[in-house]
């Protein structure tokens, strides 16, 4: 390789992403030093997924979802907590470090490290208007913090709305409920996780929301909220004129990329950070990988963001190889990973590998002694993805075959 020991290797955000950076770093035996900015947390890396399943219902706890810190192999590295990269250079390769908001300790102007190589994993936030910023009892999940901050609440059994019933909000009313809350769901879409699954899927998923006791708003948005006190009840109040409350809710609206901090730079910011197919950035030694990047897949022949767990390691992963084959004179392959997702809900694991998105058509199965739905999606013939209940077996034989039409027809995914 290359590279030497002089090379200087900055890696922004510390999810998944990040850690997978330097721990391939570390594995390939990389002789330089690696600056590893880890966020306004402090927490170190952890398992994102376990927040709205096991951590929240109390069956694990922080140190049980903590990732092992990567072996260092010789690895120069230095770990920067409670501070977050707040710039980029446009004219050098250089990022601004300074510390996070209400980090401890006085706030500082900030430190401009030099790179020779960046990797943006900053990921997403969660998606919170500013309306409902503040609010007591009204909580976003995003973070460890915030899991817990909710979870501390539970002993008391307070009603709780979830609003927004895509993967996350499904999956914290189910993990709620399972805890014993009385739960309402609010659904801005016809079923829940429709624009993930489509209806055959959204059904089923309704259907066990009821069969569990939750009580549901489907159409509804929210459109006001406003709390009686720090220990009053929450008075929600939805868009066809209705109003409810409760003591605790818990808003799963989506998430915004955490790529602020790049504007300026010359980078393609429109859903993301831009890059290529083998996720280099428009400035050739910067590279994304996990929730915050943006590239043209080779097997759908589009471009996507992907905000699911084992596509940051793998992306991470990619992201390396493409630096390093860089350094080799080496042209980096393309990401081509077939996306894979995976929730837990009621003792049921929903599965979906692909990318449904732009199907015209679907199959629908039954499997299982339980007759659970498998669907099928289409587009101009070829299957772009596959989704099942309790069906890992089934889900992960498409993979091969989506990867397989695709690649030797990409043409036909184009747009």
């Amino acid at each position: 390789m290359v590279a030497t020991t002089s090379q200087t290797v900055v890696v922004a955000g510390g999810s998944l992403a990040g850690h997978t950076v330097v721990a391939e770093l570390a594995r390939r035996g990389f002789a330089g030093d690696v600056v590893w900015v880890r966020g306004p947390e402090g927490t170190g890396p952890y398992s994102r997924p376990a927040l709205s399943k096991e951590l929240i219902q109390g069956k694990v706890t922080r140190d049980d979802i903590r990732l092992p810190a990567p072996e260092a192999y010789g690895l120069r590295l230095r770990v920067v907590d409670h501070a977050v990269c707040a710039r980029l250079d446009p004219d050098d390769d250089r990022v601004l470090v300074t510390s996070a908001p209400g980090a401890r300790g006085e706030p500082s102007d900030g430190d401009w490290i030099p790179f020779d190589a960046l990797f943006v994993c900053t990921g997403t936030r969660a998606r919170l208007p500013e309306a409902f910023a503040g609010l007591p009892n009204v909580h976003c999940l995003r973070t460890l913090a915030d899991a817990e901050r909710i979870r501390e609440r539970l002993p008391g059994r307070p009603r709780t709305v979830v609003v927004g019933a895509g993967l996350v909000g499904s999956e914290i009313a189910a993990s709620l409920r399972s805890c014993g809350l009385p739960v309402e769901l609010v659904v801005q879409g016809r079923l829940p996780m429709d624009t993930v699954f489509g209806d055959d899927l959204g059904q089923f998923c309704l259907d066990r929301h009821h069969a569990h006791g939750v009580t549901t708003r489907l159409l509804t948005t929210v459109t006001g909220l406003s709390a009686a006190g720090p220990d009053g009840p929450v008075v929600l109040t939805f868009d066809d004129g209705g109003q409810t409350s409760a003591d605790l809710v818990v808003l799963g609206l989506g998430a915004v990329t955490a790529c602020e901090w790049l504007r300026g730079s010359g980078l393609d910011l429109s859903d993301g950070l831009g890059c290529d197919e083998a996720l280099r950035t428009a400035r050739p030694n910067v590279f994304a990988a996990g929730d915050v990047a943006n590239w043209r897949h080779p097997v759908f022949g589009r471009r996507m963001r992907v905000e699911h767990w084992s596509n940051a390691s793998a992306q991470a992963r990619h992201a390396v190889e493409s630096w390093w084959a860089g350094q080799e004179g080496r042209e980096p392959p393309a990401f081509a990973e077939v996306p894979y997702f995976w929730s837990d809900q009621y003792g049921l694991k929903y599965q979906m590998v692909g990318h449904a998105r732009g199907h015209d058509e679907v199959s629908v199965e039954r499997t299982g002694a339980d007759g659970h739905p498998f669907v099928t999606y289409f587009r101009e013939g070829r299957v772009v993805a596959a989704a099942g209940v309790n069906a890992p077996r089934a889900v992960m034989r498409m993979k091969a075959r989506i990867q397989s039409e695709g690649t030797t027809t990409q043409g036909a995914y184009a747009g």
